[in-house]
């Protein structure tokens, strides 16, 4: 059985005086794939942001290793082991292809043989890239960038990768090969939280799922038994279930 690397214990979080995750509880093992599913303002995104630092938790611990990282910085967070590539992939628009990549380095201390290292394993993930090296972020297609951004990510050379939304705006053929090189990723050792609106690739592509709904977790189950449950397909895919929060 795997164990456990990231556990969530009843978090509270949100933006100031406002709640947008109550008390929510959730776990993801080694060397899995977990998708966050929800409608538009589930709390999905704020979930992988206070995972990463960018919020505290005002109540809950979040513990990744045995460790408890709840207090750390962003910083600290990511030379833990964990990267965060958020929704709208932000890449830097006045930088190249390869300058962003580095820009992944910048929270660890690596060697130039390292970091060279590094660029190949992500050109050979992404071999798009490669031809596009020297180009500046700006000239890069939504895919492209999308490619870049989670290159980018594995330059901090993270045991658990997070992808918010890594569907949102791009064409059905560029997310089908997003996709299988997530699934890549993850046969590479690499663990993967997914925020994903697109319920029927976040179902193919994971292990296990849970579903937000008002900051809350209302069902935890394999992605195998939800993708068997009509209904559940139905009440999820009946609703807003595109979109980011």
């Amino acid at each position: 059985m795997m164990s456990n690397m990231l556990e969530l214990a009843a978090i509270r979080s949100g933006y100031g005086a406002v709640v947008a995750l109550h008390e929510i509880s959730l776990e993801v093992r080694q060397g899995e794939t977990v998708v966050l599913l929800g409608v538009n303002g589930a709390g999905k995104s704020t979930t992988l942001k206070t995972i990463s630092g960018l919020l505290h938790p005002t109540r809950g611990t979040i513990t990744f290793q045995g460790e408890r990282i709840d207090r750390l910085a962003p910083e600290t967070i990511v030379r833990r082991g964990i990267a965060h590539v958020p929704e709208g992939r932000r890449v830097f628009p006045g930088l190249t292809v390869r300058e962003n990549l580095l820009m992944g380095t910048s929270n660890r201390r690596v060697t130039r043989a390292e970091t060279e290292r590094d660029i190949a394993r992500v050109l050979e993930i992404f071999p798009d890239l490669e031809r596009l090296y020297g180009q500046m972020g700006w000239s890069l297609s939504g895919g492209q960038q999308q490619m870049l951004a989670i290159g980018r990510g594995l330059m901090a050379r993270p045991v658990l990768l997070m992808l918010d939304e890594p569907s949102l705006g791009l064409a059905p053929v560029i997310v089908k090969q997003v996709f299988r090189t997530i699934e890549m990723i993850n046969r590479q050792g690499v663990t993967v939280l997914l925020v994903e609106q697109n319920v029927n690739l976040g179902l193919k592509v994971a292990h296990r799922a849970y579903l937000l709904e008002n900051g809350r977790i209302i069902r935890a189950a394999t992605t195998d038994a939800l993708a068997a449950d009509q209904e559940f397909r139905r009440s999820l895919l009946g609703a807003s279930g595109h979109g980011a929060d």
